[in-house]
């Protein structure tokens, strides 16, 4: 009989990925305060691969009691979760442990190549917006730029999140793009709306080339 699949996703915990004790326990088929002793059984070997995270859930109904869990990182998960014997459930976890981690610093180089770009690019298009006027307000011109990125891409609004690796690095290329192309405005004394056809038109070259290759299931309406 085929095992049952774990689906384990991390949490960034500033700026780590961490599995929240609760899918662990969970993996594992154990108890989750059985698995919260253990944690705090191991805890001071467990501080020697970093901070071991406890927070307490807010309750959000009236008659609930908060819940304790433990945010691990890589590391301490490892740790603790060897310490399970090898059943088909715990393989199980420790392969949906190694992907999770692996998905979540994929995701986090994804964020590293993609904010700088973003935030060079709307800095200049604020900065041309506010040296040549303009007849709408400033958040529209930022707006528009990620809205034809997005279609470029086939990237669904609202979705930058939730986007695998590959499709995010895509968009911070298309950032970049975008920021050369408004640089180059400012340097050259053309307007922002120069600068946005020009943008466009790069980003549309290079769209045409890169989303045949992005995985299309990410684009399902």
């Amino acid at each position: 009989m085929a095992s049952k699949k774990n689906t384990i996703v991390a949490k960034i915990k500033g700026k780590e990925p961490r599995i929240d004790s609760r899918l662990i326990a969970g993996g594992l088929g154990i108890a989750h305060h059985n698995f919260i002793a253990l944690a705090e059984k191991y805890r001071s070997r467990l501080s020697t691969f970093g901070l071991v995270l406890f927070e307490t859930d807010k309750v959000k109904a009236k008659m609930g009691r908060p819940e304790r869990a433990v945010y691990l990182n890589e590391n301490q998960c490892c740790a603790l979760v060897t310490l399970s014997k090898n059943t088909e459930r715990a393989v199980d976890l420790k392969f949906a442990l190694v992907m999770a981690f692996s998905e979540a610093r994929e995701a986090l180089a994804a964020d590293t190549d993609y904010l700088p770009s973003y935030r060079e690019a709307h800095d200049n298009v604020a900065q041309l917006v506010r040296f040549h006027g303009s007849s709408v307000s400033e958040s529209i011109h930022h707006a528009n730029l990620e809205r034809m990125i997005n279609k470029a891409l086939k990237v669904p609004a609202g979705s930058r999140k939730q986007l695998p690796p590959a499709i995010r690095s895509a968009v911070a290329v298309a950032e970049g793009i975008a920021n050369a192309a408004y640089k180059e405005a400012l340097i050259t004394g053309q307007d922002h709306k120069i600068a946005y056809k020009k943008a466009k038109v790069s980003i549309l070259r290079y769209a045409e080339t890169v989303v045949p290759t992005l995985p299309l299931l990410e684009y399902a309406a």
